[in-house]
């Protein structure tokens, strides 16, 4: 019985000499494996704060060029309002000075309520559009801001976060439609501005004139 033991601890002594190396192996594999997962999630990591910077980045010079647009369409019609500028040749429609000219479009001629598709006679008046842009204004920047209402979207929801949402979406409709009709893609910009940029009150009298995209044309600096 104790012949038979010693030959057990024996037995499980070589075992043990024998297992250890590849014991010792297989944790070496599993360290070498689990610093490398530490390894991808910090390029991943660093990767997003490269990305989050670009894109904070991105959005610093989106805000500016949108304030410096509007600080532009302002000051246009402070001065076409007091007489200190005169129209020009304009394209029929199209309001503006010698440096900045724009058309608003209705919302409700170009789209049925709470949708980014254009409708027939939408897309024939994008058509007229386009037109005057490569005739009248063929090196100007082409910005297409969308604008709505104050109205809660409702039967569509499911396709939209919130007006400001739409409004993009119909902006960049818009613009695709103006670079299908030959309107260079490189001077174009689309955003939206959804509720924030009234033309008139949101009552039932007026509100329909605040669901717009307004088209304007601005000489390159």
């Amino acid at each position: 019985m104790q012949r038979n033991l010693r030959s057990i601890s024996v037995l499980l002594a070589l075992t043990a000499v024998i297992l250890l190396p590849a014991c010792e192996s297989g944790k070496d594999m599993q360290i070498a494996e689990l610093q490398q997962q530490v390894d991808d999630l910090r390029f991943q990591r660093s990767d997003l704060e490269s990305r989050l910077a670009a894109a904070l980045n991105g959005g610093d010079q989106a805000r500016q060029m949108a304030l410096s647009l509007q600080q532009q369409l302002d000051e246009a019609r402070r001065q076409l309002a007091e007489g200190e500028a005169q129209p020009g040749n304009l394209p029929e429609g199209w309001e503006g000075t010698g440096q900045i000219a724009w058309v608003p479009l209705a919302g409700d001629l170009l789209f049925d309520s709470g949708k980014a598709k254009l409708k027939a006679g939408g897309a024939e008046t994008v058509a007229a559009v386009a037109r005057q842009i490569n005739e009248s204004f063929p090196n100007r920047q082409i910005f297409v801001i969308g604008h709505t209402d104050t109205d809660p979207i409702k039967v569509t929801k499911n396709l939209w976060d919130d007006n400001l949402d739409l409004s993009a979406n119909r902006a960049m409709t818009v613009a695709r439609e103006l670079q299908k009709l030959g309107v260079d893609a490189s001077r174009i910009i689309a955003g939206g501005q959804g509720e924030y940029n009234p033309r008139a009150p949101n009552d039932e009298a007026n509100k329909a004139q605040n669901r717009r995209v307004e088209i304007i044309a601005v000489e390159r600096q």
